[in-house]
């Protein structure tokens, strides 16, 4: 030992190192671990979120006609047909069109609303939806108060719209929202009289809580890009696609009944990107901690064998194997304490 303390500050100096690595590979596995642990506390918190809709055993499948419907009259004569055979269909509980569906994409309309007075720019900007009778019961969006669109709704009857419960509160603050009637942006047109208040659906993103929506009765205006059937069935969703082409066919032999999926592939589509995040950091902080414990092992078996003569002399003096095994544990435990607490 009076020899080897020739080369003491060396030694020490390559302690120090050695103890820094260890610290080190403590606070960077720790630092993976605790944002995987966090990102997937976030992704259970997503997972557990209100969706608004009821995304088991409903589908939706696209039916936009081949041939021209250049007027309203057409439009509807054709969601009548299709509605009612589909509806035909062994399996089907419930079936409604839409031009857009939950978790798929959003457009904003400014409207008024009438006998309110806006200031510039603070007119309500609520999400447009356009739906028929059936669409709310085959989505599952529950009703909150008034009634649902039905298919008494047309062309030659009073216009109506559904409002959710965000554009409830925010443009009716203190008010009753059934009977109020709202208006285009300048209140040159009536778009129609709110008969019902629905559950806020996420539309934009899981992430995201809604904003205000306004559902529109699709047979009493044309203004719609797509046409999307929404089907709830008490049978496994995919076992409907070939009956619902079926019972399509005669009104449309062309009809592009195509992007068949179901509510649940909307939902998992929408958290696939936190999932594979999760999965990417998670894989990360499990190497780390890997690596940190190879590393380690390595760093304190490689101080122990530089003090095998110091140990050899220990346990000459009779100190036990049990008490040098606790010194290299505990002096472990505290450089594993400073890597934690960093």
């Amino acid at each position: 030992l009076e020899d080897a303390s020739r080369g003491s500050t060396g030694g020490r100096q390559h302690a120090w190192i050695r103890d820094g690595l260890v610290i080190c590979e403590i606070a960077f596995a720790c630092t993976l671990l605790i944002g995987a642990g966090l990102l997937l506390r976030s992704f259970v918190r997503v997972l557990d979120v209100k969706l608004g809709f009821q995304p088991e055993r409903a589908a939706a499948v696209r039916i936009d006609p081949s041939f021209r419907t250049s007027t309203l009259a057409q439009q509807n004569s054709f969601i009548d047909d299709a509605l009612r055979r589909v509806r035909s269909v062994p399996g089907i509980m419930a079936a409604g069109i839409s031009d857009v569906l939950p978790l798929g994409g959003d457009r904003m309309w400014s409207v008024s609303v009438k006998g309110h007075f806006y200031e510039k720019k603070r007119h309500p900007e609520p999400y447009i939806r356009v739906v028929t009778g059936g669409y709310f019961e085959a989505a599952g969006i529950p009703l909150r108060a008034g009634r649902l669109l039905t298919e008494r709704d047309r062309a030659a009857s009073t216009p109506v719209v559904v409002v959710n419960e965000t554009m409830a509160r925010t443009a009716f603050p203190g008010e009753n929202p059934l009977g109020q009637t709202i208006t285009t942006y300048r209140g040159d047109k009536v778009l129609g009289v709110v008969v019902g208040v629905v559950a806020d659906v996420r539309h934009s993103a899981l992430e995201e809580a809604s904003g205000p929506e306004m559902y529109l009765a699709m047979r009493q205006t044309g203004d719609y890009a797509a046409m999307l059937l929404v089907v709830r069935t008490a049978l496994p969703p995919d076992a409907l696609a070939g009956g619902i082409r079926t019972a399509l066919r005669p009104i449309d032999p062309n009809l592009p009944v195509r992007d068949f999926q179901t509510f649940q592939e909307l939902v998992d589509k929408a958290i696939s990107p936190r999932r594979a995040l999760l999965l990417l950091l998670g894989g990360f902080a499990v190497f780390a901690l890997f690596l940190a414990s190879l590393g380690i092992y390595a760093v304190i078996s490689y101080s122990v064998s530089q003090r095998v003569q110091e140990i050899g002399i220990r346990m000459a003096l009779g100190a036990s194997s049990t008490d040098l095994q606790s010194r290299v544990v505990l002096r472990t435990l505290s450089l594993a304490g400073v890597g934690l607490a960093l």
